[in-house]
């Protein structure tokens, strides 16, 4: 449960911290900017998930029973990860996507590929440290680089009006990867490798690709849609009506985050001690309720307030979809434990084959009523995937959970 309360510490400081760092680039950028970094922010983290091929789950999966491959595994990861995420996005500037919110300066879009690349360890260093169960350092580093951006913003605004924004969320991360890389290396390794026992075989190179293959149609429904949605907002709506958008979604996207690190630490945990298999499952459980329970009933009352803090502008738009994301929120969770099982048995194409259904019928709802419904229509999209996805996973994680011996 320590490392479930320190992932749920981490996400849920952080998307604190996010939120504050949002409401005050709301206060001293205009709506423009805010909107074109927020979409260049969500460029940058597109790109570095598809760059990460599906390593975040992987080592979660694997580490803990790695042994003396822990470090190799490691390494190599790294260096496939970093590789395509240079190549990916600079393909992604020379072709030109992205030619409505990336920077017009050479020296920008440079930035932006070497954004992607740093960003794509800084995710993943979370996941080595969480598979090695030293989980109780992910809040420290990720607290410390969301005080160190926003710390950063109002300096970094002054010195750059269009690109200071984006400048605070990138610049702490070579700080926080260079001391994280040492320890993983120098210390935690090791110590991993020399206490932990190779207990089952990692997967070969073809169960790899299978795995990611099917995390990489997840990711459609985790990360690629969000990002697509504020690409179809600044497009249909423009940059200000993207702003609307994206800070009700920071609320969601935080308490998915805590959500999921629950999971995250249900699959480890699980992983690493299969005997216990039902205890670490009703643990998940227990933990989810608390944090969805009261997070859905405090957020759809107090809607109006927590968007005035952002402006009256942010007020009078979003709180109609802040209350629909915050109640789609209990049906995220059933599919978040339902991955985690499906990770632990490393059977995850049906999971991954739902959710490209799910992300089809979300895309279809926002595009066919963002013209009428604004930016409504993503909560009415959230609300309809979510459900299908509660309908469809619901059976099957109550199926497998009675399977689970009483221990």
């Amino acid at each position: 449960m320590g490392n479930a309360i320190a992932l749920m510490i981490s996400s849920g400081g952080t998307s604190v911290l996010g939120v504050v760092f949002w409401g005050l680039a709301a206060h001293l950028a205009t709506a423009t900017i805010v909107g074109r970094t927020t979409a260049e922010i969500a460029a940058m983290m597109l790109l570095s998930n598809l760059a990460q091929l599906s390593f975040q789950s992987i080592f979660e999966r694997f580490l803990p029973v790695a042994g003396v491959r822990t470090r190799a595994f490691v390494q190599r990861a790294y260096v496939m990860c970093v590789s395509v995420a240079l190549v990916l996005t600079t393909l992604y500037v020379t072709v030109g996507f992205g030619h409505g919110y990336l920077p017009a300066a050479w020296w920008g879009r440079v930035l932006f590929v070497l954004a992607v690349g740093t960003w794509t360890v800084f995710v993943l260093q979370d996941s080595v440290l969480v598979g090695m169960r030293a989980s109780k350092l992910v809040p420290v580093e990720n607290l410390l680089f969301a005080v160190a951006k926003l710390a950063l913003l109002p300096l970094l605004l002054k010195a750059s009006s269009t690109q200071g924004i984006f400048l605070a969320w990138t610049l702490p991360v070579l700080v926080a990867i260079a001391v994280v890389t040492w320890y993983i290396f120098s210390v935690r390794i090791p110590a991993h490798s020399s206490a932990t026992r190779a207990s089952e075989e990692l997967p070969t190179p073809r169960e790899l690709f299978v795995l990611a293959g099917a995390q990489y149609a997840t990711m459609v429904f985790t990360v690629f849609t969000p990002s697509l949605v504020s690409l179809i907002v600044i497009q249909r709506l423009g940059a200000v009506a993207n702003a609307h958008y994206y800070i009700p979604s920071l609320f969601l996207v935080g308490l998915m985050l805590v959500t999921w690190s629950v999971a995250r630490s249900f699959l480890v945990e699980a992983a690493h001690e299969p005997d216990h298999l039902r205890h670490h499952a009703n643990t998940a459980i227990r933990g989810m309720a608390l944090v969805v329970a009261p997070a859905v009933a405090v957020g759809v009352v107090l809607a109006p307030e927590l968007l005035r803090a952002f402006g009256s502008e942010y007020a009078s738009t979003g709180v109609t979809l802040l209350r629909m994301l915050l109640l789609s929120l209990p049906l995220y969770a059933i599919n978040f434990l339902y991955s985690s099982f499906a990770w632990y048995d490393r059977r995850v194409w049906r999971m991954a084959v739902a959710n490209v259904a799910t992300a089809a019928v979300y895309l279809a709802v926002v595009l066919s009523l963002i013209g009428r419904l604004g930016i409504n229509a993503i909560g009415v999209a959230s609300l309809v995937a979510s459900g299908l996805e509660g309908a469809y996973f619901l059976p099957q994680l109550v199926r497998r959970y009675r399977s689970l011996d009483h221990r």
